[in-house]
């Protein structure tokens, strides 16, 4: 479902671990509380996590380019405080 809102309208707002698997606790736009992992998706341009630390989620996204391809651009989401 994080997939149906644009990546600059998610927060990040805290981080946990479980049994060792790392989680990142994101809000989305409509205030419901996510929680996601390494290689989840999330964003409109087919976001996937590649890894989660304490200040930020790194996302590999694909973004169409003016010639019918496809595009990788790495971004991210900080921690919000």
């Amino acid at each position: 479902t994080l997939e149906l809102f644009p990546l600059d309208t998610l927060r990040y707002v805290g981080q946990l671990t479980n049994d060792g698997q790392e989680w990142a606790i994101v809000t989305s736009p409509d205030l419901i509380v996510h929680r996601v992992k390494t290689g989840d998706h999330l964003g409109k341009n087919y976001g996937k996590i590649l890894s989660i630390s304490e200040s930020k989620i790194s996302i590999e996204e694909l973004i169409s380019d003016d010639s019918g391809g496809w595009l990788k651009r790495d971004t991210a989401l900080s921690l919000m405080e």
